[in-house]
């Protein structure tokens, strides 16, 4: 019995090892966090205009093709309890900063933390480990990659690449675009309308207490940019129009009421894209992101209509 301990002990202390080693090959890989929080730590004295939000803006929004220090510190499912975590984070070395661009639209409004969230749950693991977010513990699940292993998984072998070749991407580019979302060479409007359905049904409101949980924050953002005297400029970006008629129409009344209320409060500018006819086929990736292409169209349009950016 004692032999079978000691072994049993040992097996296990080498497991722990060996998935330590593994911890670190993946959390030393470039990704999108990483890359963003360093570029904020050495450059975000010089950033005039910054950009948070979720995909929409991380995907829609190119600071190359609206002016110089502009940078997009959006990432995937960012919700407004991230954008705020990030400007405080960064709130000292912001000493430039004139104008702040956040989104609010069908979807973040009504997305629950991610805690809540079976299908995004992990995405708090990418704040507290490359951001340094201090909402949980650094023993709890949300402070090692590995808690997700279906995604551990796919990223080992790239790790393991990067390791010895030192060759990856971090998925966006040098000013923080997310530049993997290309322009489909055929609009294929029965795979976009399977696509709405399922998307669609991910953002369905499942508890609309999600929305003042949502609000507390945007508010925060809002005293935030009062105090400082930040312009606050608020978008929604295009969406493929036959998504927005499959939407709940509900949804998108209380997303118009929650921004005239913000704009109004806090003397925010808004601009609604979200049916823009200057958008179409090519121009999405999918039924609510823009392809490279249509982002590109996109920045040109958001500099035409606030040359402060």
């Amino acid at each position: 019995m004692k032999r079978f301990l000691k072994y049993s002990i040992f097996f296990l202390a080498l497991l722990a090892i060996l998935l330590g080693c593994c911890e670190v090959i993946v959390r030393n890989m470039p990704n999108s966090y990483t890359y963003k929080n360093d570029w904020m730590q050495e450059n975000a004295q010089r950033v005039k205009t910054l950009v948070l939000g979720g995909s929409h803006n991380y995907y829609g929004v190119m600071p190359s093709e609206i002016g110089d220090s502009v940078f997009n510190l959006a990432n995937v499912s960012q919700g407004h309890e991230y954008d705020y975590f990030l400007l405080t984070k960064f709130q000292k070395k912001l000493i430039s900063l004139k104008n702040l661009v956040i989104i609010i639209d069908e979807s973040n409004i009504f997305d629950p933390p991610f805690e809540d969230d079976d299908r995004e749950w992990f995405r708090a693991i990418y704040y507290k480990i490359y951001y340094g977010y201090p909402k949980h513990s650094d023993f709890s699940i949300y402070n090692f990659e590995i808690s997700n292993f279906s995604s551990f998984n796919q990223k080992f072998p790239k790790a393991v690449k990067y390791l010895f070749t030192g060759k990856t991407s971090p998925d966006c580019d040098s000013l923080g675009w997310g530049c993997t979302f290309f322009a489909p060479e055929k609009f294929d409007t029965t795979a976009m309308t399977a696509a709405a359905k399922k998307v669609i049904e991910r953002h369905r409101c499942k508890n609309w207490a999600n929305v003042d949980y949502n609000v507390q924050y945007l508010n925060r953002i809002g005293g935030w940019c009062k105090h400082r005297g930040v312009n606050l400029i608020v978008i929604t970006t295009p969406m493929w129009d036959k998504f927005i008629e499959m939407t709940s129409h509900k949804q998108i009344a209380v997303m118009r009421k929650v921004i005239n209320d913000f704009t109004t409060a806090y003397g925010a500018k808004y601009k609604d894209y979200l049916l823009d006819p200057r958008f179409r086929g090519i121009d999405f990736n999918d039924p609510d992101h823009l392809s490279d292409v249509g982002a590109k169209k996109f920045s040109h349009i958001l500099k035409q209509d606030f040359p402060e950016l």
